[in-house]
């Protein structure tokens, strides 16, 4: 996200898909909020609940806010509007899942371009990375560095039959975010399907929303030679979005996930005070 005034969006927009979890059917209704609001997420009739990191629950496999009664896989909805520059939204949900769409953020980026960007008065928030900030856990690991401007690079392992590391770059000064990162979709191993659907994880996961690593490599086109780390940079964005400001520093993820973008977020709202 760059630094400059808050936005939100000029109309509502309505987007239906399948949960990428549960397999559910759901219907998302993106609507303008005041400045100063953040995005936040409430499920028909239940309480709002806002995308930052005091309301993080579960980063397994998704970023979870709210608890059991919560909303879940937030990531790619809020990728998408920090890639963009869109800081205050209201979004109702129909079922506990942000819909899948492709897999991608793109859906996401083309619904909030067509609902229109709405320049507000408020500036927005900016945090300075003053000094190094690192975390770490068995061999993954993430930093963020003092740069003048924001940037970030991350690199993933594929395990065989993938091809082993990826490493993919997005700096907002050079990069389009909608062209160069929105369209990766998330990604797995096919050796994992039956096993995740056992703990009811990837319910909703296809050949059509997932980029699948099987015996001999893809089993479907990537998008990008580099789909899979263009995606973790995706996951990244999203992840750093719960601390509601543009960065001004230089983030590198190396085999990091959920639990570990969350980690830097909140050393580094802990650095900021």
């Amino acid at each position: 996200m760059e630094e400059g005034a808050q936005r939100t969006i000029a109309a509502p927009a309505r987007l239906r898909g399948i949960g990428l979890h549960t397999g559910r059917p759901v219907e998302m209704t993106l609507r303008p909020a005041p400045e100063g609001t953040g995005i936040v997420f409430r499920r028909e009739g239940g309480p709002a609940i806002p995308a930052a990191l005091e309301a993080v629950t579960g980063t397994a496999h998704c970023v979870t806010l709210g608890g059991p009664e919560g909303v879940h896989t937030v990531e790619h909805l809020l990728s998408a509007a920090w890639g963009i520059g869109v800081d205050n939204l209201d979004v109702e949900l129909s079922d506990a899942e942000v819909p899948g769409m492709d897999g991608s953020a793109l859906p996401f980026v083309r619904a909030l371009r067509a609902a229109g960007l709405r320049a507000q008065a408020s500036p927005r928030r900016v945090l300075q990375v003053r000094e190094p900030v690192w975390v770490g856990r068995d061999g993954a690991w993430a930093v963020a560095l003092p740069a003048a401007a924001f940037r970030a690079a991350c690199i993933v392992t594929l395990e065989a039959p993938g091809p082993g590391d990826q490493a993919a770059t997005y700096d907002p000064l050079r990069d389009s975010y909608e062209e160069t990162i929105a369209p990766a979709r998330t990604w797995g191993y096919e050796r994992d399907v039956e096993a995740l659907r056992a703990r009811g994880l990837a319910l909703g996961a296809s050949l059509d929303n997932t980029l699948v690593v099987g015996g001999s490599g893809f089993v479907n086109r990537p998008r990008f030679a580099n789909e899979p780390a263009r995606h973790k940079l995706l996951d990244v964005l999203g992840d750093l979005a719960l601390l509601g400001r543009a960065i001004r520093g230089a983030i590198i993820a190396v085999r990091a996930g959920h639990a570990l973008h969350v980690a830097l977020a909140r050393a580094l709202s802990e650095q900021e005070g």
